[in-house]
């Protein structure tokens, strides 16, 4: 069964705003300044991949059209590898850091299961595993990536760093894409961005299965993650209301973010 496990991945309990401290894209095609990797004898890291992920799908295959950083397994002409690509040391023990997360773009693709992906962050004196996905993700022939965002505030540091690690458990497998890398500034809490646009959401805690949202403008976009950072909900509504079905889904606490134009916000759920 294909599976995204998660050893440590709280979301941000409070609202949530985009306040970046610092993003990286990956879409040159050479490595970003400050970042270093595993180099092997004949396979590599790639930047600025561009085109369909390997393995994501026949008939409709996910892509990052505008270029991410990939070790594609798949091109390479050996098995066991394990590569490792880690960013530059952000300050993070600064005084107006006292909340923050990291967001990334990834798609991990498997052959018959085989190969991992993890996130490391280094809080300080060791690397701390935050988030392992040991299948595929997301599933192929979605056309979709998978996003993963992390709270990071236990391992705020003045030495902080991020490691994507890729493991092809000395088999033949496809490979890992990452994109749209970011360490956000949670501190700043609050839906303000969304609220000249008349957004509301209720009731909350939400106690008969049903979140309605709305907004004087059409709602483009409804994510919603559990509290262990997998996503659950991904809609379109292009409507200025839409009612979220909760039900199936256990108690407790939800993450929703929510897009209306060029404006974006994130809040949390109860569910009852």
């Amino acid at each position: 069964m294909k599976k995204l496990y998660t050893l440590y991945i709280l979301i941000c309990l409070g609202f949530t705003m985009q306040a970046q401290i610092f993003h990286e894209t990956f879409d040159s095609t050479t490595a970003p300044a400050g970042w270093t990797m595993t180099n092997t004898t004949n396979c590599n890291w790639q930047f600025g991949f561009t085109g369909n992920m390997p393995g994501s799908g026949y008939f409709t295959p996910a892509s990052f059209t505008s270029g991410a950083a990939a070790f594609i397994d798949d091109y390479c002409s050996d098995n066991n590898y394990t590569v490792e690509l880690v960013s530059p040391i952000t300050d993070l023990g600064q005084e107006n850091v006292t909340s923050a997360q990291i967001e990334v773009i990834y798609n991990h693709q498997t052959f018959s299961n085989d190969g991992n992906f993890y996130i490391k962050i280094w809080n300080g004196s060791s690397w701390v595993t935050v988030l392992t996905v040991d299948g595929d993700m997301p599933a192929s022939d979605t056309g979709n990536n998978a996003t993963a965002i992390i709270d990071i505030t236990p391992y705020l540091n003045n030495a902080f760093r991020v490691k994507f690690e890729y493991t092809d458990q000395n088999s033949l497998t496809w490979g890992v894409g990452i994109d749209d890398f970011k360490i956000v500034n949670t501190a700043t809490v609050g839906i303000e961005d969304l609220l000249p646009a008349g957004f509301r959401y209720y009731p909350n805690p939400v106690v008969n299965d049903i979140l309605t949202l709305k907004a004087n403008e059409d709602i483009l976009e409804v994510l919603i993650y559990n509290s262990i950072g997998q996503q659950i909900l991904a809609k379109q509504p292009m409507d200025n209301e839409y009612k979220v079905k909760m039900d199936g889904l256990p108690s407790g606490m939800y993450l929703a973010h929510v897009v209306i134009g060029t404006k974006k916000g994130s809040f949390k759920i109860i569910k009852q």
